[in-house]
């Protein structure tokens, strides 16, 4: 009897190729899981509700031990949640429909930016009391880099004065750019985060890395990177030694160190899912995909994207050579998401503040995993074959099934339920015969479960050539 095993998992959800054309150790579905350092399949951790927020609060910003939820002239009454500290902060001035549009963290304190759709106003505040800044009308996304604060409005990249950031005019080292002067496709600038040294700054089509300095004169133009940019204002986000990853429209991106010089180049560690995100914007286009929020995981470093309904998140480890992406389904719509105590936080549209894994950071859900392996074949895919048993290496409950007819995928035969590891204790009978299998588990309780490996044991049916 012949078998094939699929040893590990490490290259995660990989959707860019054929299910018959995809390799071992890819998956073309994995649903509410990770990959781990170890290549193997984690169950994803649950996103607990620990709270209502009172109704007429906005916004979600941290600090590294404090969350901050803040009123439109009223400091409202924060919820006691065990574990976290929560701190209601009055915003003055502001018009009935402003929203938080970003923050950032200055000296310890938060500095916030908010916009009103109704009256187009873009305020900014600092500190505790919280008070109306020079950054006022600046724009709506901003950056803490070198002691200032810096945002983008239009064509122009504004910043404070270097250890004020409630001035913006009259201080050292306030003032702006206009980047358009630099390249046509700055018109619309969208977004900034910090590149190694450098800034990068976004408009929708391009980005420009710059050479940021105390004294404005110092300011150096360093690059420009065309056909790349993005709609998504919240997902640049600084991961690992230094790169950038972000949002752009032919999927997730990365700005990327070339050589020594830290010159950028956009990588495409995002290529596994862009089948998935094509699929986001074509479904629910701009309004959807701009909401993106880029965070990191802090318990293991994983990068999450996070659109108002789903997650994509990646498992990236260089030492085992492990970069994978995985998808998460969620019950709720995301409005703001933070990290504050090593855990994650998120706000939704109906007030609700949830955590992942909960207080205690170990609790599991129902939530429902799904793994799909691709169409394998025993690299003899025109020889018909007799599938005989299953064998894997599990923990937790999973029901196994089989999937033999590649042009109906969704028709699967039922293998049984797996709760431990099959090797040793008799491997799990069934019959097929066909060129292909593809193996599929699903977990539905609320409990931790992983998968390591697994197998399919089979005789050619056909000759050998």
């Amino acid at each position: 009897m012949t078998y094939q095993t699929v040893d590990n998992f490490v290259a995660g959800l990989d959707t860019r190729k054929s299910p018959l054309t995809s390799p071992a150790g890819t998956l073309t579905r994995l649903v509410n899981a990770v990959i781990s350092p170890g290549g193997e399949i984690y169950k994803r951790r649950a996103f607990v509700k620990v709270c209502d927020l009172p109704a007429s609060s906005f916004g979600l910003a941290a600090t590294e031990s404090t969350l901050y939820i803040f009123g439109r002239g009223v400091a409202p009454v924060a919820p006691v949640v065990p574990g976290v500290t929560i701190a209601g902060l009055s915003v003055p001035g502001l018009a009935a429909d402003a929203i938080q549009s970003d923050y950032d963290v200055f000296d310890g304190q938060i500095y916030l930016a908010t916009y009103s759709p109704s009256t187009s106003q873009n305020k900014h505040f600092y500190g505790v009391p919280m008070l109306e800044t020079g950054g006022t009308g600046k724009g709506q996304y901003i950056r803490t880099y070198q002691s200032k604060v810096y945002a983008v409005n239009g064509k122009l990249f504004n910043f404070s004065a270097v250890g004020d950031p409630k001035n913006w005019s009259t201080g050292t080292g306030a003032g702006f750019i206009n980047l358009s002067l630099q390249d046509a496709d700055a018109e619309k600038l969208t977004s900034l985060e910090v590149y190694y040294d450098k800034l990068a700054i976004f408009s929708t089509e391009s980005v420009q890395v710059w050479a940021v300095d105390a004294d404005p004169l110092q300011n150096v133009f360093v690059q420009l990177l065309r056909a790349a940019g993005t709609l998504a204002p919240r997902s640049p986000l600084q991961y690992g030694s230094g790169d950038v990853l972000f949002l752009d429209s032919s999927g997730i991106r990365s700005l990327k160190a070339r050589d020594s010089s830290n010159s950028a180049s956009v990588s495409d560690i995002g290529s596994p899912v862009d089948p998935t995100l094509q699929q986001l914007f074509f479904q629910y286009g701009v309004p959807f995909t701009s909401k993106a929020i880029s965070l990191l995981e802090p318990s293991i470093g994983r990068f999450w994207m996070i659109f108002p309904t789903q997650i994509l998140a990646l498992s990236y480890f260089p030492g085992p050579k492990i970069t994978a992406w995985s998808q998460f389904t969620l019950a709720f719509t995301v409005q703001h998401a933070v990290t504050c105590n090593g855990q994650i936080f998120i706000r939704d549209t109906n007030n609700g503040l949830y955590v992942y894994g909960g207080i205690n950071g170990t609790t599991y859900d129902n939530c429902g995993v799904e793994v799909r392996l691709p169409y394998l074949d025993g690299k003899k895919p025109g020889h018909r074959k007799l599938f005989q048993a299953f064998d894997a290496t599990v923990s937790g409950t999973w029901r196994a099934a089989v999937s033999y007819d590649f042009n109906n995928p969704d028709t699967e035969d039922n293998i049984g339920t797996v709760t431990q590891p099959t090797w040793n204790a008799g491997r799990f009978e069934q019959q097929g015969y066909d060129s292909h299998f593809s193996l599929r588990f699903y977990n539905t309780d609320d409990q931790f479960a992983s998968i390591s490996n697994c197998a399919i044991h089979y005789e050619m049916a056909d000759a050998e050539a």
